[in-house]
């Protein structure tokens, strides 16, 4: 498949140890110009600040944040920022972690309808106390999202990153040009999922 830019845009890849295991959640980022590398390292920075503050209070003292990776997806030969200043960063909660597949599902939604203009990311960490019965308990999950939700606008240098759900195709067919398109909200319905691919 031919390499489909996506103007003014990062990938942010939040790398994770859990419970032995290297994960990820992709976050994609946009701004009015396009970023440098400086921009790039502050949008890390920025990303850990709003992680620590909002989420790792709902995340297993067993998953650490690792490390942060900013990746150019404007061009193919853009640039790639790794970020670990501050970091290994772990959660803080104590109660007994649940197996590495055990997720919650937050829905990245935009103004717009359609499987071009939703995202998903997979909260790590879960542990027993969160969860009763098939669910995570309500004010575990209104504190994530408001965790994500700070997540959406990120500090930089001189300007702001804001989260996008990206696109590179429509309707079976590839975009010569990806489109990112603005999260208005992140949500979830508290239901825990799983995903295999994160499975010792």
């Amino acid at each position: 498949m031919a390499f489909i830019p996506v103007p003014n845009t990062v990938q942010l890849e939040m790398v994770f140890n859990l419970q032995g295991e290297v994960c990820e959640n992709v976050l994609h980022y946009v701004k009015a110009s396009p970023w440098n590398i400086v921009d790039a390292a502050d949008l890390a920075a920025s990303a850990i600040v709003e992680w620590s503050a909002g989420v790792k209070n709902n995340v297993s003292d067993q998953c650490s944040l690792m490390n942060i990776k900013v990746t150019d997806i404007s061009s193919q030969t853009g640039f790639v920022v790794d970020y670990g200043t501050g970091l290994p960063l772990a959660g803080t909660k104590t109660s007994p972690a649940l197996p590495n597949n055990c997720t919650l599902v937050f829905t990245k939604r935009t103004a717009l309808r359609g499987r071009s203009y939703r995202g998903r990311l997979y909260h790590l960490g879960l542990t027993e106390d969160m969860v009763a019965g098939n669910a995570v308990g309500g004010g575990n999950v209104a504190g994530m999202i408001v965790g994500y939700n700070a997540m959406r606008a990120l500090a930089i240098t001189d300007d702001e990153g804001l989260m996008v759900v990206v696109s590179r195709k429509n309707e079976g067919v590839w975009r010569t040009v990806g489109e990112a398109t603005l999260v208005t909200n992140i949500t979830s319905d508290g239901v825990i999922d799983s995903q295999r691919r994160r499975l010792p």
